[in-house]
């Protein structure tokens, strides 16, 4: 089967989705991927990624003009695609309402992948009524699995760890308060954010970082900077005891299942897209009561919905990182099981038979 990708390759959540679906659709001996990439010069940590990637753009010299397109890219702009075959859209929803010009772009396609159930809800409650197809992404379990540090001594502590840019919707104003307030600086506990975002201006940082220097357990959180590669994320992950996501809406939250693949207990929201792997056995949930327009001033302006985030999510965040850490949880065997589930090939094979 010939496939045109047309997508980003990078460390955004689609540049990651759409290098893994790449990898393992490369790795189909039925499958023949071109790429047209989207955007600037593909992020790239590997050679084996680099040849990857090489291979499959060098293939849009004598792709077939009526291969299948597959665009994995925001519903707002899905205007454009390369070739004439068949179209298939793959966007990430973040929250449950769509604008009018979502609406018209996404009048585009032919036909829709999204990544959840809620995800599909989403374009049907939106009024949206061609074909979509569930096929949920994947986590690579050969760079995030259990392991053990070594040579790192924690010294006792229970150590929280977040993994994403930061964003509001993400949740890293709750973090950083529910932190302040479940724990005492005496406490032997300490909160890691890996939220590095470069697409924030210098101020726009400067509140985050100015929310953490007034926390009165500023002493206790630590900020990292961008990491370069999947692997180094896998290897903060290892030294983490407990990853924390209480998210007001994602198109799929990847960390959360690398966290989970690493076998470590995992706190958030019941709401959105992670609902398609996240349960009362693998996550300790956060019960999600209302919605709320949402309003982050940078990328939401209050047209559409996600989470609500009030004093009773807040209450059960600092419940339930409490528990954790007095009770020492140190694994989630559900979480490993759960991320054995959702591998990319499994994605790849999933888009094969909905695009065949």
């Amino acid at each position: 089967m010939n496939i045109h990708l047309n997508s980003p390759i990078g460390g955004t959540g689609y540049g990651v989705a759409s290098y893994n679906i790449l990898k393992a659709l490369s790795e189909h001996e039925d499958t023949d991927v071109a790429l047209t990439l989207i955007g600037q010069q593909p992020h790239i940590d590997t050679q084996e990624a680099a040849n990857i990637v090489q291979t499959a753009l060098n293939k849009t010299t004598d792709v077939d003009y009526k291969a299948a397109t597959l665009k994995i890219w925001h519903q707002f702009d899905l205007l454009n695609r390369p070739g004439k075959g068949k179209y298939y859209a793959l966007p990430f929803y973040e929250v449950d309402t769509l604008t009018e010009r979502e609406k018209h772009h996404l009048g585009f396609p032919d036909h829709f992948i999204v990544s959840s159930k809620w995800a599909k809800n989403v374009l049907k409650d939106n009024g949206i009524k061609k074909r979509a197809t569930v096929v949920p992404m994947g986590v690579d379990t050969e760079i995030f699995k259990p392991n053990d540090p070594e040579g790192f001594d924690k010294k006792g502590k229970y150590i929280f760890l977040t993994v994403g840019k930061w964003e509001v919707r993400k949740g890293h104003d709750t973090i950083i308060e529910a932190f302040g307030k479940a724990f005492k600086p005496d406490d032997d506990v300490e909160l890691w954010m890996a939220t590095h975002n470069g697409f924030l201006n210098e101020q726009q940082t400067n509140e985050w970082t100015n929310k953490v220097q007034v926390s009165p357990m500023s002493s206790k959180i630590r900020l990292f900077p961008r990491l370069p590669t999947h692997a180094k994320i896998a290897e903060l992950m290892s030294y983490s005891d407990c990853g924390l996501y209480p998210s007001r809406g994602e198109g799929w939250n990847l960390e959360l299942l690398e966290h989970m693949a690493m076998n470590k207990p995992v706190i958030t929201t019941n709401w959105s897209a992670h609902t398609e792997f996240c349960n009362k056995k693998n996550s300790y949930l956060i019960d999600i009561d209302e919605k709320e327009p949402a309003n982050d001033g940078v990328w939401f302006h209050g047209k559409s919905n996600w989470a609500k985030i009030g004093q009773k999510q807040v209450d059960q965040l600092i419940s339930h990182m409490q528990d954790v850490y007095k009770s020492a949880v140190l694994d989630n065997p559900a979480g490993v099981e759960t991320a054995q589930k959702f591998s990319w090939k499994n994605t790849a094979d999933l888009l094969i038979r909905c695009m065949s």
